[in-house]
C-alpha cells in the first residue's frame, strides 16, 4: 500500500511539472522563443508560437535549430512580458504592446509648410502679329497658400515701368525720348501641381486680374505704329481686367524656393490683334 502511494505522489508531481513546462524554440539567429507551440504546418514548414504577452510569431522551420519544453527562465516576470535569449547572453525582458509595434511600422510623419511668400522680378509683354511690341519692367510680391499637396491658392503685384522695344522677338533697351509710364497689375488664381511642398514643381492655372497704365507723355513709336502707352489715350491712365492663364515650374527645399510663372493676359477690352503675357522670376520663403 506504500509503494502504491509513493508511486502516485511521484506521478503527480511529474504531471504538475509538466503542466509548468513551456514550449522553447531555438533560432539558429541565436534568439529564443518561449511560450507555447500553438501550430505545426508540416507541409509548409511553418511553426506558430503564443508569447507569454499574448503576442503571435511565425517561425520558419528552417529558421529554427530545435524546439523544446523547458520550465521558464524567470517565474517572477509578468505575463505582459518576454524573454529573448540572443547569442546566449543573460535574457533581455521586452514589454512590447500593439501601439509601439504599430509606431515601429508607421512611416514619421512629414510636416509641410503651407504658406509662402515671393519677392521677384517681373515682365509685362504687349506684342502684335508681327512680334512687334514693348514691354515693362519691374518688381514683383505674391502669397501662395497650398491647401493641398496638389491645390494651391495664388495672389500678386506687379509693378514696373515702360523700357524696352521688341521688334521681330528681339528685346531692346528703350533710349529715346523719357517715358514717364507705369504699370501695376493684381492677380488672383488657383494652381493645380504636381507637388506643393518639397522638390520639383510643375503646375497650371486660371485666374482674374486687374491692371492700370498711367502715362504723362505724348510718343509714339513709329515701327507699325505700335502706341508706346497702351492704345488709348496719349496721356492720364488706362484700366484692364480680364482673365490670365498660368503656367510655371520651381523647386522648393525646406525654407526656400525658386519659381518661374508665365500668365497669358487676355481682356476684352485689349486691342484686337495683340499678345499680352506677364513673366516672374521668384524667390519664395516657406512658412
Amino acid at each position: 500500500m506504500r509503494v502504491l502511494w509513493i508511486a502516485a505522489l511521484l506521478c503527480l508531481t511529474q504531471f504538475s511539472q509538466a503542466q509548468d513546462l513551456e514550449d522553447v524554440i531555438y533560432k539558429k539567429d541565436g534568439s529564443v522563443l518561449r511560450g507555447i507551440l500553438l501550430e505545426q504546418d508540416f507541409e509548409n514548414g511553418r511553426y506558430k508560437i503564443q508569447l507569454q504577452g499574448g503576442s503571435l510569431f511565425s517561425v520558419q522551420k528552417d529558421d529554427i535549430e530545435k524546439i523544446t519544453k523547458e520550465a521558464p527562465l524567470n517565474a517572477a516576470v509578468s505575463d505582459d512580458r518576454i524573454n529573448i535569449n540572443i547569442e546566449n547572453n543573460p535574457s533581455t525582458v521586452q514589454s512590447p504592446s500593439i501601439e509601439q509595434y504599430t509606431q515601429a511600422l508607421s512611416k514619421p510623419e512629414e510636416k509641410h509648410t503651407k504658406h509662402v511668400f515671393f519677392i521677384g522680378t517681373m515682365s509685362k509683354s504687349i506684342k502684335d502679329e508681327d512680334d512687334d511690341g514693348f514691354a515693362y519692367s519691374g518688381i514683383n510680391i505674391a502669397y501662395q497658400y497650398s491647401a493641398t499637396e496638389h491645390l494651391a491658392f495664388y495672389t500678386a503685384i506687379n509693378s514696373g515701368k515702360f523700357d524696352t522695344i521688341i521688334i521681330d522677338g528681339d528685346r531692346y533697351e528703350y533710349e529715346g525720348t523719357v517715358i514717364d509710364e507705369n504699370f501695376i497689375q493684381t492677380q488672383l488664381g488657383i494652381m493645380l501641381s504636381s507637388n506643393t511642398y518639397q522638390g520639383w514643381q510643375f503646375y497650371t492655372g486660371l485666374g482674374l486680374f486687374k491692371e492700370k497704365y498711367s502715362n504723362n507723355n505724348n510718343f509714339r513709336y513709329s515701327n507699325n505704329s505700335i502706341r508706346i502707352n497702351s492704345y488709348g489715350n496719349v496721356s492720364g491712365s488706362e484700366h484692364y481686367s480680364g482673365t490670365n492663364f498660368l503656367l510655371g515650374m520651381g523647386y522648393s527645399w525646406q525654407t526656400l524656393q525658386v519659381q518661374f510663372r508665365i500668365a497669358m493676359d487676355d481682356s476684352d477690352d485689349y486691342k484686337p490683334g495683340y499678345s499680352h503675357s506677364t513673366t516672374n522670376l521668384q524667390l519664395g520663403f516657406n512658412f
